[in-house]
């Protein structure tokens, strides 16, 4: 039995003290703390405790005294009634929650009001992936990006990037030689780059994944050891600006990156294999003819007949 409710018992919110000693007392029948402790093996000094705790419950009931038995309260009366206490601490909490939200939201206002010329470490990648697609929302001229891998959030299309190019704002990316070819990165570059940004090769490795908004605010992605990221949020318009100059250096130094279209490299022709093979017989007859002048005749350098 013991084994087969356990689990149960610990899911309903019991410890795996009060499982033991509530099971105990419902199998045994009223026991005094030294048999509960017998039964269980547990401690004697940490069965007072426990018996408090299950009354507390509804589980338990029994006398005050010293040597006092202590009673198992009916399984069907105790733990419907130990569920709908549950719930109610559940509500309470509920309504404490939609109180304080209430009560601190202008506060959090504030906070945000306050982040100028501040510094933050965000540790979650979940975090830092929704404050770089609030950052893109909210940006007005430019998104200056690095790219390394790996990328936190790998995905085919950025809602937020194409929010904000359609409102007319340049996203310039600069990536690393190895992220172009980085398995995970490869197959969205293309996607993004025909989307409208404007994309570069660097030739060497860039130290870390940096955006800049507006060159005004950084938000700087490093790499803990244990390989997991953290980013560091700044908002302060002369750093922002001196990172955009080592940017620019950077763009410089890279190499275009185009987007590939069916035919190839955007902006290139390609010659039809049908017209390819005009062109051939073409010059073959006209090589022919050379061959065969009649006497008297002169062929000027492009084939024509003189004389």
């Amino acid at each position: 039995m013991n084994l087969t409710y356990r689990s149960k018992l610990e899911q309903l919110g019991l410890s795996p003290t009060e499982v033991q000693v509530y099971l105990a007392i419902l199998q045994h029948g009223p026991l005094a703390a030294a048999a509960i402790a017998n039964q269980t093996g547990i401690a004697r000094t940490s069965i007072y405790p426990t018996i408090c705790s299950l009354a507390d419950k509804g589980l338990v009931e029994g006398g005050a005294g010293y040597g006092s038995k202590f009673a198992a309260v009916s399984p069907a009366q105790a733990l419907p009634a130990l569920v709908a206490r549950e719930k109610q601490i559940l509500s309470d909490r509920e309504q404490i929650a939609r109180e304080l939200a209430e009560t601190l939201e202008p506060l959090a206002a504030n906070a945000e009001f306050a982040l100028d010329d501040a510094v933050q470490v965000i540790r979650s990648r979940q975090v830092i992936a929704e404050r770089f697609d609030r950052l893109q929302l909210e940006a007005e001229r430019t998104v200056d990006v690095i790219i390394k891998a790996p990328i936190l959030n790998p995905r085919k299309d950025n809602p937020a990037q194409q929010k904000a190019q359609r409102r007319g704002v340049h996203f310039r990316g600069l990536y690393e030689r190895a992220a172009i070819e980085d398995r995970v990165i490869k197959p969205y570059i293309q996607g993004w780059i025909a989307s409208g940004e404007e994309a570069r090769v660097y030739d060497g490795e860039l130290p870390y994944k940096l955006l800049i908004f507006d060159g005004e605010i950084v938000l700087m992605i490093l790499t803990r050891r244990g390989g997991q990221s953290s980013a560091l949020f700044v908002r302060h318009e002369p750093l922002a600006k001196s990172l955009t100059q080592w940017f620019n250096f950077l763009w410089e130094e890279a190499k275009p990156l185009a987007a590939r279209t069916q035919m190839g490299v955007r902006g290139s022709k390609r010659i039809p294999a049908s017209r390819k093979q005009r062109a051939k017989k073409t010059a073959s007859a006209r090589t022919l003819a050379l061959r065969k002048k009649p006497p008297g005749f002169k062929v000027s350098r492009d084939g024509a007949q003189i004389g």
